[in-house]
C-alpha cells in the first residue's frame, strides 16, 4: 500500500465529483449542469463559455425547488454574465458567488468518470499546482484503474502523462501547472484521501537500530546467562576476545532509555535478534544474536517473554513500533559449538549432523569450489543466485527453504516463530541476509505476517543493495513483500561528505533511485552507520585502513563530526525511512584495528553506548528532523526536486501537495547562493537546524551557507 498523509490545514476540501448544486443559464439553454464541490462550502463550474451576453442562476437540486439569483437572493432575478469564458464559484453557506475570467483548467479524465471532461482539479493556494482526490474503484476494458490530466478539457496532444497513470482506491493527485507534469500520485488512501484505514506505512517514522547487548545494561543479574565464560568482565577495555563476548545490555536497559529515544525523535526501534542463541560457545559469546538455536524463546541474557511484553507496552505508550531482527537464513555454526542445533520451545528438533536435508542445505559454503582445499575459492558464487541461496553463508547452518510454492519444515518453523513474536508486540521485521534466502519463501513469510497484521513493515539486509546493484533491484521489483536497506545510497552519502565524490554525483545517484526501485524509493530504509561497516566518523578521522580496502581521510574530530552531521541530515530528509545506528547521535567512534587490520570494523563498530546526553549537535539535529518527518508528508513520501548543485553544495526540495521542505547541505567553505524555482511559498523561514532565517520572494531565496552547514526550511 502506498500512502501520503495530507496536511489537513491545507487540504480541508474533499474533492468529490458528486454534485449537489447545478448551474443553469442561457449558455446551456437553462439545463441543469452539475457544479463541482471543492469543500469549504464552495462549488465551482470552470471554463463556462458564453458566446454572447447572458444570464445564470444556481439550482440546488436540479429541479428549481431551491434556486438563487442576483445578490444571492432565493428565487431572485437572473444574474447577468457578459460574453466570455468564466470560472463561476457559488458559496453554499452565504449564497454569494464569484465570476472571474477563466484561467487554465485541469480536467481529470479516467476510469472513475469514464474519461469525461469537466472533472476539474483545484488550485493549490500560493503555488502553480493543482490537485484532486478521487476514488478509483475499477478499470475498464482497456486496463485497470488509471487516469490522465487534460489541460483545458480539449483532449488534445497536451494531455499528460504520455501513458495512462495507474491509480488505486482513494488517490491524491498533484500536477504542476507551469510544466504540465505530475508532481505526485498517492494511492490507497482513506476516504476522501484521509488517513488510510489499513496502512503499513513507516515513512513518517524514524528507526533507531539498538545493538541490545551494547546499548544499556538494565539488569546485571542476567549478564552471565547459561555460560559465564561467554560474558566479559573487562568489556571494551579488554582485547578483541573480550569484544566477542556478552557485555550485559538487555531488554530492561532498553526500557530504561525509552525516554532518551523519545527525546531523540525515535518512533521505531530495531533490535538485534532477541531469540535464544547458543550456550555452548566456549569463551566466545553470541552477543550479536545471529547464532539462533530456539526461535521460540527469548535469550536468557536479554530477558524473558514478560519483559518483551513490558517493552511492547512501554513503546506503545510512546507511539513507538518494535522492529525485530530475525535470521531466517540460518541457525548457528555447522562446524563448531552446537553444530546447527535447533530447538522449539526447549525441545530438540535437529542439528546439522542428524539432518537428512529436510531442515538444512548440505551444499558446502559459498565460494568454496566444492572441495576441501582452503586455498581455492570461487568468488563468482557471491553473484550466482543458486550458490548464494543454496550454499552456506560462511559457516552458518543454512535453512532449506521450500522452492515449490509451499513451505518446507524449516519455513513453517520460522513463520510460526515470527508469528509468536508478533503476538508479543513485534510490529516489523528486519530480515538478516535476505540475499541468501529463497525468494519464494520471502513471499510466503511476508504474506503470513500480513495475514496476522496488515500493518507489518518488512525490510531485509541485502549487502550492497541499491540503485546500480542489479540482482538486488531485480528482487525488489519482483515485489516479494520486503523492502531493502539501501547500501548504495549509504555509500554515496558517505563518499560525498568525505569529498570522495561531488555533490553533483550524489544528486545523480539520488535521481536514479526511483527508476531502479520502481518508484518505491521512499519505502527503503536508508542509513549511514551500521554494525557491518566501519562507522563513518572513524573513516573520516583515521589515517589507517578501514573496510572494503579503503584508507581513512584523516580529518580532525571537529571536521569529521560536522561532516557526519551533514550525512545524517541527508539520511533524515531524503526519500527513504531514516535508520540511526546507536551512538551515531553522539558521533561515537572506536579506533582499534581488528584481526584483519581494519580500524573500527567488526567488532570495533559495536562499542558501548558512549553517552545518553541530549546536548550534542548530532542529537539536536536528528531530534529536530525526526520531529519534522513525523508530521511532514513531503519528507515521508513527497517528490525529490534538485534546486541547486555543484561540487560542494546540494539544495533540494521535497514536496507533497502544498507541503514543502527545502534542504541545503554545504560541505565546502562559506558562500552565498541564489536558489530559484522554489515551491516554498513566499515568506520568511527559520531553519529547523542552526539559526539561519531565509526570505523567499517570487520563488527565489538567497542562502548564506557557512562551511559544513545544513539549512532546512518548512
Amino acid at each position: 500500500m502506498k500512502k501520503i498523509s495530507i496536511v489537513a490545514a491545507l487540504l480541508v476540501f474533499s474533492l468529490s465529483a458528486h454534485a449537489e448544486w447545478y448551474l443553469r443559464g442561457t449558455h446551456n439553454n437553462w439545463q441543469a449542469d452539475p457544479m463541482q464541490d471543492i469543500g469549504s462550502n464552495t462549488v465551482i463550474a470552470g471554463a463556462v463559455v458564453f458566446a454572447a451576453d447572458g444570464e445564470i442562476k444556481f439550482d440546488r437540486y436540479g429541479d428549481w425547488s431551491e434556486n438563487y439569483g442576483l445578490n444571492g437572493a432565493r428565487d431572485g432575478a437572473n444574474i447577468p454574465v457578459s460574453a466570455g469564458t468564466w470560472d463561476i464559484e457559488f458559496y453554499t453557506d452565504t449564497h454569494d458567488y464569484k465570476i472571474t475570467a477563466a484561467g487554465t483548467t485541469y480536467h481529470l479524465r479516467g476510469t472513475h468518470n469514464s474519461w469525461a471532461e469537466g472533472d476539474l482539479m483545484a488550485p493549490v493556494a500560493g503555488t502553480s499546482q493543482y490537485e484532486a482526490c478521487r476514488n478509483f474503484t475499477s478499470g475498464d476494458a482497456n486496463g485497470g484503474p488509471r487516469f490522465k490530466v487534460d489541460p483545458d478539457g480539449g483532449w488534445g496532444t497536451d494531455a499528460f502523462p504520455a501513458a495512462d497513470q495507474a491509480a488505486s482506491g482513494w488517490t491524491h493527485i498533484v500536477v504542476d501547472g507551469g510544466t504540465n507534469t505530475l508532481v505526485s500520485v498517492t494511492t490507497d488512501l482513506g476516504t476522501d484521501c484521509g488517513t488510510p484505514q489499513v496502512s503499513q506505512d513507516f515513512r513518517n517514522r524514524t528507526i533507531y537500530f539498538a545493538f541490545v547487548d551494547r546499548f544499556n545494561n538494565g539488569d546485571t543479574s542476567n549478564d552471565n546467562g547459561n555460560n559465564a565464560a561467554a560474558t566479559s568482565t573487562t568489556k571494551q577495555s579488554g582485547d578483541i576476545s573480550e569484544w566477542k563476548k556478552y557485555w550485559g545490555g538487555d531488554i530492561q536497559g532498553l526500557i530504561d532509555k525509552l525516554d532518551y529515544l523519545q527525546a531523540l525523535g525515535v518512533t521505531a526501534i530495531w533490535v538485534t535478534p532477541l531469540v535464544n542463541n547458543i550456550d555452548n560457545s566456549g569463551s566466545e559469546g553470541a552477543y550479536h544474536g545471529y547464532w539462533g538455536r530456539d526461535f521460540y524463546e527469548v535469550d536468557e541474557h536479554l530477558g524473558d517473554w514478560a519483559l518483551v511484553d513490558q517493552l511492547d507496552a512501554a513503546m506503545e505508550a510512546r507511539g513507538m513500533k518494535l522492529v525485530l531482527d530475525i535470521a531466517l537464513n540460518h541457525s548457528n555454526q555447522d562446524d563448531q559449538y552446537e553444530f546447527g542445533a535447533l530447538y522449539k520451545e526447549g525441545v530438540f528438533v535437529t542439528d546439522n549432523a542428524s539432518d537428512n536435508g529436510t531442515w538444512y542445505h548440505h551444499n558446502g559454503a559459498i565460494a568454496d569450489c566444492y572441495d576441501s582445499d582452503p586455498s581455492t575459492s570461487c568468488p563468482a558464487e557471491w553473484d550466482d543466485p543458486w550458490a548464494y541461496r543454496n550454499k552456506t553463508l560462511f559457516n552458518l547452518t543454512d535453512f532449506n527453504h521450500g522452492t515449490s510454492g509451499s513451505n518446507s519444515a524449516a519455513d513453517q518453523y520460522l513463520i510460526d516463530a515470527a508469528s509468536k513474536w508478533m503476538s508479543h508486540g513485534v510490529d516489523a521485521f528486519r530480515i538478516d541476509a535476505i540475499k541468501h534466502i529463497e525468494p519464494g519463501f520471502i513471499d510466503r513469510f511476508s504474506a503470513a505476517m500480513r495475514a496476522q497484521n496488515p500493518d507489518v513493515y518488512i525490510f531485509g539486509e541485502w549487502y550492497g543493495a541499491g540503485a546500480g546493484d542489479s540482482n538486488s533491484m531485480t528482487f525488489l521489483n519482483e515485489n516479494h513483500g520486503s523492502e531493502l536497506l539501501d547500501f548504495q545510497l549509504r555509500n554515496q552519502i558517505e563518499a560525498a561528505i568525505a569529498g570522495d565524490i561531488t555533490m553533483t554525483a550524489l544528486d545523480s545517484h539520488i535521481q536514479s533511485r526511483p527508476g531502479a526501485m520502481g518508484g518505491r524509493e521512499s519505502w527503503q530504509p536508508i542509513f549511514l552507520d551500521n554494525h557491518d561497516a566501519t562507522r563513518t566518523s572513524v573513516y573520516l578521522q583515521t589515517t589507517g585502513p578501514v573496510d572494503n580496502g579503503r584508507t581513512g581521510k584523516g580529518f580532525s574530530k571537529a571536521l569529521a563530526d560536522a561532516r557526519q552531521n551533514l550525512g545524517m541530515a541527508l539520511v533524515m530528509t531524503l526519500p527513504g525511512i531514516p535508520t540511526i545506528y546507536y551512538g551515531t547521535e553522539q558521533n561515537s567512534t572506536w579506533f582499534t584495528a581488528n584481526g584483519d587490520g581494519q580500524v573500527g570494523h567488526d567488532p570495533y563498530n559495536r562499542e558501548a553506548m558512549p553517552s545518553f546526553a541530549q546536548t550534542s549537535a548530532a542529537f539536536q539535529e536528528i531530534s529536530a528532523l525526526a520531529e519534522l518527518r513525523a508530521q511532514s508528508p513531503a519528507l515521508a513520501s513527497g517528490s525529490y526536486n534538485q534546486r541547486w548543485v555543484n561540487g560542494d553544495i546540494l539544495v533540494f526540495e521535497r514536496q507533497s501537495g502544498s507541503d514543502v521542505v527545502l534542504v541545503a547541505v554545504n560541505r565546502g567553505g562559506s558562500t552565498s547562493i541564489t536558489v530559484s524555482s522554489l515551491a516554498l511559498a513566499d515568506g520568511s523561514y527559520a531553519s529547523l537546524v542552526g539559526s539561519d532565517v531565509v526570505s523567499v520572494s517570487g520563488g527565489s531565496a538567497v542562502l548564506n551557507l557557512d562551511a559544513n552547514e545544513v539549512i532546512v526550511l518548512h
